[in-house]
C-alpha cells in the first residue's frame, strides 16, 4: 500500500497591522469636525423689518395774542355834549327821542315821516328835514339836518348809571363858535323841559 504522503503544511502569512499613527493636530480637527456635524441645529427667529424712524416733531413757541390797542378817532369839530338827567325807563325814553309821535311831544309842534325823511314843523312856521342815520335799539339815535354839512349830526343816547340806575339822556350837537354855543345850550334846555314835563319827570 502506498502510503499518503501529508501535504505540507501551509505557510501562515502573518499580516501585520500597520498602525495609522496620526498627528495629535490632526486628531484634534477630526474631533472637531465630528462634533460640528453632530450637533443639532438651532433655529434662529425671523428677523423682524425694521420700523421707520419717526420723524420728530418740533412743536412752534406759542406767541400770545395781544389785541391792538383801542384808537379813538378825534373828535369832530365843533361837536359838543350835555348831559340831562331823566326819572324815566330807558324803554318809555327811547320811544320819545326816536319815533315821530315822541318826537312830537317835545322837540316839534308836528313830526312826520316822508321818503324816509324825517319832517319837523314849528309853529311859528319853520320847516326842517332831517335823515334818521343811525340808531341801536333803546341806546341812542342819530340824525342829520339835510341843510347842513354831511359830516354833522345831533344824537340822543341813553345812560344808565351802573350803581344807582339812575337814567340819563345825553344830547350831542355842533356849535362853529362860542356864541352858538350858548344859544344852542339854551334851546336844549327849554326842550328838555318839555321831555321832562311829557314823560312825567320831576
Amino acid at each position: 500500500m502506498n502510503k499518503k504522503k501529508n501535504p505540507a503544511p501551509k505557510k501562515q502569512v502573518k499580516v501585520k497591522a500597520k498602525a495609522t499613527a496620526t498627528s495629535p493636530k490632526k486628531a484634534v480637527k477630526k474631533a472637531i469636525t465630528k462634533a460640528a456635524v453632530a450637533k443639532p441645529a438651532t433655529k434662529t427667529a425671523p428677523k423682524q423689518p425694521a420700523k421707520p424712524l419717526e420723524k420728530a416733531v418740533v412743536k412752534k413757541p406759542v406767541i400770545p395774542f395781544k389785541a391792538a390797542p383801542k384808537i379813538e378817532e378825534p373828535k369832530p369839530k365843533g361837536l359838543y355834549s350835555i348831559e340831562y338827567e331823566l326819572n324815566s325807563s330807558p324803554d318809555v325814553l327811547f320811544e320819545f327821542i326816536s319815533t315821530p309821535g315822541g318826537l312830537e311831544k317835545w322837540f316839534a309842534d308836528r313830526v312826520y315821516i316822508i321818503e324816509g325823511n324825517f319832517i319837523f314843523n314849528w309853529e311859528h312856521g319853520e320847516k326842517r328835514l332831517a335823515k334818521q342815520i343811525a340808531i341801536k335799539d333803546k341806546e341812542w339815535v342819530r340824525f342829520h339836518w339835510l341843510d347842513e354839512p354831511e359830516k354833522r349830526y345831533f344824537e340822543f343816547r341813553i345812560q344808565i348809571d351802573d350803581l344807582t340806575s339812575e337814567v340819563a339822556l345825553i344830547v350831542s350837537d355842533f356849535a362853529d363858535n362860542p356864541k352858538e354855543l350858548e344859544e344852542s345850550t339854551r334851546l336844549w334846555n327849554q326842550q328838555m323841559q318839555d321831555l321832562h314835563y311829557s314823560i312825567g319827570s320831576p
